[in-house]
């Protein structure tokens, strides 16, 4: 097919948001992408941690882990009735520090 004459067609210029589009995905490389990968070598080295001091399951560790760093590196004593009542006083306080030390919550 060929056209022939004007045919008033014109592209529209995007680059305004092709710009912002790429500084979004600079910021998701150098910034956010490098604190969720930290989050999860913090994430790995706790949870092996946390198995040295006691076996339970991974959804345990997981929950652990979740409930600490949602209470300043504390579980709060009704989620420790609620889930961990099977784990001593000095077990719950190790892990604690495991979960402190892994984030850097001290």
């Amino acid at each position: 097919m060929t056209v022939q004459g004007e045919t008033g067609y014109q592209y529209i210029d995007m680059t305004a948001q092709v710009e912002v589009l790429c500084d979004f995905v600079r910021l998701t490389i150098e910034k956010e992408l490098v604190e969720e990968l930290d989050f999860l070598v913090s994430y790995d080295r706790t949870k092996q941690e946390i198995q040295s001091i006691v076996d339970m399951p991974d959804r345990l560790t997981d929950l652990f882990i979740q409930l600490c760093l949602h209470n300043n590196g504390q579980l709060s004593a009704r989620k420790r009735a609620d889930f961990y009542s099977f784990l001593a006083d000095d077990e719950v306080a190790r892990i604690e520090n495991a979960v402190r030390a892994g984030y850097n919550k001290d």
